[in-house]
């Protein structure tokens, strides 16, 4: 499972990769985030419905409020990134994907295993889904129009299939 937020997965539409997320995984969104993402104008909202109405993506809701008390720092995030932060946190299957600076800080202190979409196309060479000059330039693209720094970039452009392996298991099959 990929519990994933807004940014990520508008990220991925643009860079027409959400389709294949979803073929790849079974995608999660908290109800904040589908809420987010199916707002009139925003880019993908009609995709994003469609992919919920054709069960190619979930939407729950986190069981209750006893989840932040647990773990500091999550009452710090916005709605979506918390609610996305506590549906991981109550099933501990699969991984977050996460475009946040503060939430990827704090799945970084707390140990949790996250990526964010700059990734996505790395996995999917590593897993055979595309080759690796579309992989390269998908990459390129997100990196552009994402708002990463230059040591995130720095940071991807040096993980190897044995880094990602973790989340390259979680590929249907």
């Amino acid at each position: 499972m990929v519990f994933t937020d807004a940014s990520s997965a508008i990220l991925l539409y643009r860079a027409g990769l959400f389709s294949t997320l979803t073929r790849a995984f079974s995608i999660v969104f908290a109800f904040s985030v589908f809420d987010e993402l199916t707002r009139p104008g925003y880019d993908g909202a009609i995709a994003f419905k469609q992919a919920v109405d054709k069960n190619q993506v979930s939407v729950r809701t986190h069981a209750g409020p006893e989840v932040l008390t647990v773990w500091p720092g999550l009452q710090a995030l916005d709605p979506g990134e918390k609610e996305t932060l506590c549906l991981f946190l109550e099933t501990r299957q699969g991984f977050i994907l996460t475009d946040d600076g503060k939430a990827a800080r704090l799945c970084d202190r707390l140990g949790l295993p996250f990526i964010n979409a700059l990734l996505v196309p790395r996995i999917f060479y590593y897993a055979g889904i595309l080759d690796e000059q579309k992989s390269k330039t998908l990459m390129k693209n997100l990196g552009r129009s994402g708002r990463y720094s230059e040591k995130i970039l720095t940071i991807a452009d040096g993980l190897d299939r044995t880094d990602l392996n973790p989340f390259i298991q979680g590929i249907k099959q």
